[in-house]
């Protein structure tokens, strides 16, 4: 029997949430570890919207177990990401994972830090950070005012259900006097947004971010919504910059949801060729993998990392 290069390790952790009505959020681990003891570490977090569960990603994490094991040149990023693109197509939480646990391993064996080369920092002194807010119908929102600061930041709320013109009002008046940046998640349809937006016009609303669902978005074309617009949930591959171009303002990107740092690179290189203005942001993510948006969000002309106040650890 052939012995393998290196061992492969992947396993569950969870981390506690606060303020959001849900006891904790699962994450995938993956490890790597060769012969000498060098060793990397990958984390990313299943999401359902986009047909992801744990068991699902660890199962495709089995799957290319004998992959990652046996392929001699570990550090030849492209070389990995094709094979492992060949066995797998979608479950872009397994390839976050891996990749990222290969990145720490570069990083580790050799002290190279190869974020510095992919997401320079542009050193941007006009950077905006949002405060996230979830909303949800069994949210007392009232839970996380308290941490907002009062220095002019914009406040997100992000919808996590379908609103109702109530909700929404609701929801507007406790942030009356706040930047506001509206994210509906593609929850509603056309003839709802139209209704929304005329809410809208008593409120300083900055943004709007994924106002109608995937493949719905052509609809805006020929509307004058009067706020910028950014998509998030429409963003998965480079192309769909390309599809979207004339009717977005920025996009919102974060690590899993593109599949890992390489992807990203080449979704922020379109996006800054075409002059649109790019947000990274995350999901409820493992430290390991927070880690990493942290140490490329001085690249970005928007940050949406600010989640601690719905964990139960500082990140």
């Amino acid at each position: 029997m052939k012995e393998r290069i290196r061992d492969v390790y992947y396993w569950q952790e969870r981390t506690l949430l606060k303020n959001l009505n849900i006891e904790w959020q699962e994450h995938a681990l993956f490890k790597i570890v060769d012969k000498n003891g060098n060793y990397g570490v990958g984390a990313a977090t299943p999401d359902p919207f986009y047909g992801e569960t744990f068991k699902t990603t660890m199962a495709i994490l089995e799957l290319l177990r004998d992959l990652i094991e046996n392929t001699e040149n570990i550090e030849n990023i492209p070389d990995i990401e094709k094979k492992v693109n060949e066995k797998i197509k979608k479950d872009n939480t397994s390839k976050t994972a891996i990749y990222l646990a290969i990145y720490n391993y570069i990083n580790n064996k050799y002290n190279f830090e190869i974020t510095n080369l992919l997401f320079p920092s542009n050193n941007n002194q006009f950077q905006e950070t949002l405060f996230r807010v979830f909303w949800k119908k069994d949210v007392n929102l009232f839970d996380v005012v308290n941490n907002i600061q009062k220095n002019n930041q914009i406040i997100k709320i992000e919808y996590l259900e379908k609103p109702s013109e109530l909700d929404i009002k609701d929801t507007l008046k406790i942030f009356r006097n706040t930047k506001l940046w509206i994210d509906f998640n593609g929850l509603l349809n056309y003839h709802e947004l139209k209704q929304v937006l005329n809410q809208l016009k008593n409120y300083n609303v900055v943004a709007l971010e994924q106002p109608l669902a995937k493949n719905k978005e052509s609809i805006l074309k020929n509307t004058e919504v009067g706020y910028p617009i950014y998509w998030d949930e429409s963003i998965e591959q480079s192309e769909d910059i390309l599809r979207l171009s004339e009717i977005t303002n920025g996009i919102v990107v974060d690590i899993t949801k593109v599949g890992g740092l390489t992807n990203l690179k080449k979704i922020y290189d379109i996006a800054n060729t075409l002059n649109i203005e790019t947000v990274l942001s995350t999901r409820i993510e493992h430290p390991l993998n927070l880690e990493y948006s942290n140490k490329i969000k001085n690249a970005f002309d928007i940050v949406d990392l600010d989640i601690k106040h719905y964990l139960q650890y500082q990140v």
